[in-house]
């Protein structure tokens, strides 16, 4: 099941190390089973026959973050990416998944379920964990600091047109994905604000489906075929000028790994390349209109502090960095002050956090106490998964608010 194209990648590396300089879960536990380059040669010999699928080898792939830091450092152009995500589905095929992931996989192939997933964890929230103020932890997140579910699916309160104020200017396909549908309307309305605002029509199918990528990330390539399928039939249209997307683990699955997916497998991945040259993040089309932007003035507006979270999928499987920079900077009242290392992973990476917590937590420890380092007030990122995890670890009482960006936009556009 390993693709010929990819295995060609193996004979490539040079055992340099420059892929550990980069890898955070090296940096935390010092392990060559956990840096790259250990990784790599664990599947080498897999693929010569010298070693057998085993849990010891689906704990070392698996406890990869798959931040591709290592794939863009490697001198030789390995694409570790790839590998490490073929090798998950040998492993998957082999070993098969544990009864939580195969719930949630279920789940997300099915919105049905997923919404009254969605249901059932609101009603919770607001009879047990809120009220009894309960602080037990999912991982090292405690149960009241985990965001509440949406009232209503955002899909579903939203119509499937919304109209361009004023003069059209162009129209836009908005794919929510599941956290802005069922957890974060907040930003899924700031996005329509702030677009409609620039003069374009926002189209929101309602028949999206979970862009799959926790399912075929996990190894479940195959499981998630279904939900591909759906969503590239929905956005392979001609009468929008781009896809648009708020969640940087949505759009680097559509732009880049589901298109490789595809042609891993053998697919007809023409759809899939179709479908990615029209993915854009929100401050990409923003960035682009950013003189066209009427902002709001308050002549008292408090002076504050922002500092910004690059996530992984946005910065190097989407290329985006400047443009959510540029438009912290316009906005009137807030100095961007920089963090060291903002690029590197938060530690949070989907369901990572809560399998592999002690790796995950010494991760998200060097990215917090560089957030405080900078004194923000506000801690801003374009990814719902980073969001969670940075919110939820940073407790302490003078800890920065975190946002996402189009929402500091939001507030201040007229």
């Amino acid at each position: 099941m390993f693709a010929q194209s990819v295995m060609e990648d193996l004979h490539n590396c040079l055992k340099c190390a420059a892929c550990q300089a980069v890898c955070p879960t090296y940096k935390s536990t010092r392990m060559e089973r956990h840096a790259p380059r250990g990784r790599i040669q664990m599947v080498k010999k897999y693929l010569e026959g010298d070693l057998t699928v085993s849990r010891g080898l689906q704990e070392a792939l698996m406890s990869c973050i798959l931040c591709e830091s290592c794939t863009q450092a490697c001198p030789s152009g390995v694409r570790l990416d790839r590998v490490f995500e073929n090798m998950r589905m040998e492993l998957h095929e082999a070993l098969g998944a544990k009864l939580p992931k195969k719930a949630l996989f279920a789940a997300l192939s099915n919105p049905v379920l997923l919404r009254l997933g969605a249901r059932i964890g609101r009603a919770g929230q607001r009879a047990f964990i809120a009220p009894l103020n309960i602080k037990w932890k999912l991982g090292e997140i405690p149960l009241n600091r985990l965001p509440s579910f949406n009232q209503r699916s955002f899909r579903q309160r939203m119509g499937e047109v919304v109209p361009a104020a004023g003069k059209r200017r162009g129209r836009v396909l908005y794919f929510t994905g599941c956290a802005t549908d069922l957890i974060n309307e907040d930003v899924g309305d700031a996005v329509v604000k702030v677009l409609t605002r620039l003069g374009l029509e926002v189209v929101i199918p309602h028949d999206q489906v979970c862009c799959s990528v926790p399912i075929f990330l996990s190894g479940a390539r195959r499981e998630a075929i279904p939900n591909i399928e759906k969503n590239l039939s929905i956005l392979d249209r001609d009468d929008v000028d781009a896809i648009v997307v708020d969640c940087a683990t949505c759009g680097g699955g559509l732009k880049k790994s589901i298109p490789h997916l595809t042609e891993d497998l053998g697919l007809d991945s023409e759809k899939a390349r179709r479908v990615a040259a029209k993915v854009r993040d929100v401050s990409e089309i923003i960035a682009e209109r950013l003189e066209d932007v009427e902002w709001k003035t308050r002549k008292s507006r408090p002076r504050v502090i922002v500092t910004y979270h690059d996530p992984c999928h946005l910065v190097r499987s989407m290329g985006v960095s400047r443009q959510p920079r540029m438009l912290l900077e316009a906005l009137e009242g807030v100095r961007l002050v920089e963090m060291v290392g903002a690029d590197q992973c938060c530690g949070g990476a989907g369901s990572f956090q809560f399998e592999h917590v002690e790796i995950s937590a010494s991760v998200t420890g060097r990215k917090k106490e560089n957030i405080r380092s900078t004194g923000a007030a506000v801690a801003a990122t374009g990814c719902p998964g980073c969001r969670l995890t940075l919110a939820g670890n940073l407790c302490r009482e003078n800890d920065p608010l975190v946002v996402h960006t189009i929402q500091l936009l939001a507030e201040r556009v007229h």
